[in-house]
């Protein structure tokens, strides 16, 4: 098992980017080309569910967030996406932006929504556009779970269990924020 997804395994989360309440990739040792493996073995979930910013969940993680984050109503914006996505296939975001038809800043706010409310993640790695730098094809949460299926269930509630994972490395104000 590669650093990443040892790192996953035991904390749950992880950022992208440097910030001062959890972990980021530099901080433990990790690389995008890291992330970039294990999206393409779908032993992440890419999403923005942290204060909007880039999070990287175990699949542990994604399941209990899944179950205890209250599911947002969208947006026509974000209907339309999500409706494009539904037909399975993996797509780059320009691909999909052109599908849509969307002005940018629906299709933006749009995406972000179904990224901060676990409905859409990155499936695979797409365009390499410098070493530490790629595009994504997106997916939806429903295919994802197809490819990383449910981690048997623990005796603790979704809640419990999400506190048990995430307790050494979050906050608790950042629990609370995270399954707001």
């Amino acid at each position: 098992m590669d650093r990443l997804e040892s790192y996953l395994e035991a904390n749950g989360i992880l950022l992208c980017n440097q910030n001062p309440d959890l972990p980021a990739l530099e901080d433990v040792g990790c690389t995008w080309r890291d992330v970039t493996g294990l999206i393409d073995r779908h032993g992440l979930f890419y999403s923005k569910a942290f204060r909007k910013r880039t999070a990287y969940l175990s699949p542990e993680c994604y399941y209990l967030l899944r179950a205890v984050k209250p599911r947002r109503p969208l947006t026509p914006a974000a209907e339309r996406i999500l409706s494009a996505l539904d037909g399975g296939a993996a797509v780059e975001a320009e691909v999909l932006k052109q599908v849509c038809g969307l002005p940018p800043k629906e299709y933006r706010d749009g995406f972000d929504l179904l990224l901060q409310n676990l409905y859409v993640t990155a499936m695979a790695n797409g365009t390499v556009l410098h070493e530490n730098w790629s595009t994504f094809r997106y997916g939806t949460a429903q295919a994802w779970e197809g490819v990383c299926p449910a981690p048997p269930p623990y005796g603790n509630s979704p809640r419990e269990r999400l506190w048990e994972l995430l307790r050494p490395t979050v906050p608790e104000r950042c629990f609370r924020s995270l399954i707001r």
